[in-house]
């Protein structure tokens, strides 16, 4: 009966055992599964355009779309956004039909759900771009209701701008293939949002905020002017539940002769690109200050090199398309490799253009908008302004030679050639010599370290003064301020200065 009782008890506790571990390797199956996979970007590449190939392949993993693509897609690239606030981000892949004439590029958004553990194809939506290489995708709230729109932007064969903003629905009755509406559509020679500073109460919840406006520049079609534009405003309505025109205006053209801007604008990247190379330095801020910044084009190596602040970013140059007022560039970060900046140059004048430069919202970084502005080429004058003449030492006329006292009793002896200095730390010997630079004298000591032969120099700005005492008798003071010398002359360290008094 025992062994009855005790093969029960057994297997009793073998078959908790069996259920607890099913129960666990269940369980951590489902928290895997439960978390959505993290893809990164895949470099956009027209695999019928051998031209639209990246110079430099990015040394990235290929990553695949996570839901199935319909026979006739072709994958360029995709982002990852969290679109509705939730824990997971949906993907958002940027495909082409191979049955579409058009050739333009679509977006195709891919939403993870928790519940049911699966990818799903929630929504594809259409734009104007056709050069995949210029087209870039992102998110904001350009409503001010808390809702992200999808930005796409990018450029089109007509070499026009173009801009497709799309918005989720409000509508609970809308279908889910629905769910985001296209409530902008427009191609020009430039579209730009005028973002700007929200409230704190927005930034919080708490409260809705304005609509940011979109601009839209355009050629003139009366004008006489070759870079005369009409800008086009259009306002958020929800009434429309569109963006609509609330206002055109003219913004004339400089004053260029048309021969010349034809000349310079003559519809290829080539022309445009010979144009631009050399070193340019923005209008608003002068040139020779320490914030001056500088973009250098170098078509011939293929870079771009932005310049400022004491740090050089240098970009391939990646891509050109020509548009009616100049060019429409694609680079990339030499160093960080997902980092693009897609950049606008307009001919502004015969010497001078306007760049609007364009942060990849892949990577958080310089998205403050401070390269944008008025640039005008650095002439030959202006160049030779940064060039400083080496600064040249003499022997100097004045002998600073003796014997001399701190006042916490350190002594410096200055002696022929050879100088003994005793203090507080102990005793320095080594050879000095004394010269003038830039009308200062210059005591320069070099200590030799013993063991290893060495010597280490340093240098003084060295001041004597002479003035009598209560007895009147003279006293001579010597002060001695560190420095480094260098080509270009004497920098003074923040080290505050040692004075002695002559024996």
């Amino acid at each position: 009966m025992k062994r009855i009782t005790h093969t029960a008890f057994a297997i009793a506790i073998a078959a908790t055992l069996a259920v607890t571990a099913y129960f666990y390797l269940s369980g951590r199956g489902g928290r895997e599964a439960d978390e959505p996979v993290r893809y990164r970007a895949l470099e956009a590449v027209d695999a019928t355009n051998p031209s639209d190939r990246p110079i430099e392949p990015v040394q990235a993993v290929r990553a695949t779309a996570s839901i199935p693509l319909e026979p006739n897609e072709t994958l360029l690239d995709l982002y990852s956004f969290n679109l509705d606030y939730d824990e997971e981000e949906e993907q958002v892949l940027v495909v082409r039909d191979s049955d579409d004439a058009t050739g333009v590029v679509k977006v195709v958004l891919a939403d993870y759900s928790p519940f049911t553990r699966k990818w799903t194809r929630a929504w594809k939506g259409s734009t104007l771009v056709t050069k995949n290489k210029t087209f870039q995708v992102s998110v904001n709230d350009l409503i001010g209701d808390h809702n992200l729109n999808i930005v796409c932007t990018g450029m089109d064969d007509a070499n026009n701008q173009t801009m497709t903003v799309y918005w989720k629905s409000q509508d609970a009755d809308r279908d889910q293939e629905a769910a985001y509406v296209k409530i902008l559509e427009q191609a020009g020679s430039a579209v730009l949002v005028e973002g700007g500073e929200r409230p704190d109460s927005y930034k919080l919840g708490q409260s809705n905020a304005e609509s940011w406006p979109v601009s839209v520049w355009k050629e003139d079609p009366v004008s006489g002017n070759y870079l005369d534009q009409i800008k086009e405003t259009w306002q958020w309505s929800f009434a429309d539940e569109a963006y609509v025109l609330v206002g055109a205006e003219s913004i004339p053209g400089a004053s260029i002769a048309r021969q010349k801007a034809e000349s310079i604008l003559d519809g290829t990247a080539e022309t445009f690109k010979a144009f631009l190379d050399g070193t340019w330095y923005k209008e608003s801020i002068d040139p020779l200050s320490s914030s001056a910044l500088f973009i250098t084009f170098q078509s011939r190596d293929e870079a771009v090199l932005f310049s400022g602040e004491g740090l050089t970013e240098v970009y391939s140059w990646e891509n050109s398309n020509p548009t009616r007022y100049g060019l429409y560039i694609a680079s990339r970060n030499q160093s960080v490799r997902n980092l693009r900046r897609l950049m606008d140059i307009e001919l502004a004048s015969a010497d001078s253009v306007s760049v609007r430069v364009f942060q990849d919202y892949r990577i958080k970084a310089d998205i403050s908008g401070k390269w944008d502005g008025r640039y005008r080429r650095l002439t030959p004058d202006i160049a030779a302004s940064f060039r400083r003449a080496p600064a040249m030492a003499r022997n100097a006329r004045s002998d600073i030679g003796g014997l001399y006292e701190s006042e916490d009793g350190s002594t410096l002896s200055l002696i022929g050639s050879e100088y003994i200095l005793k203090g507080p730390d102990g005793e320095e010997r080594g050879a000095f010599s004394i010269y003038e630079l830039q009308g200062k004298v210059v005591l320069d000591m070099r200590r030799v370290v013993e063991g290893d032969g060495e010597s280490v120099r340093r240098s003084w700005i060295a001041t004597a003064a002479e003035a009598r005492g209560s007895d009147g008798q003279p006293t001579q003071t010597l002060t001695l301020q560190e420095a480094t010398i260098g080509i270009l002359g004497i920098e003074p360290s923040q080290s505050p200065p040692l004075s002695f008094k002559k024996r």
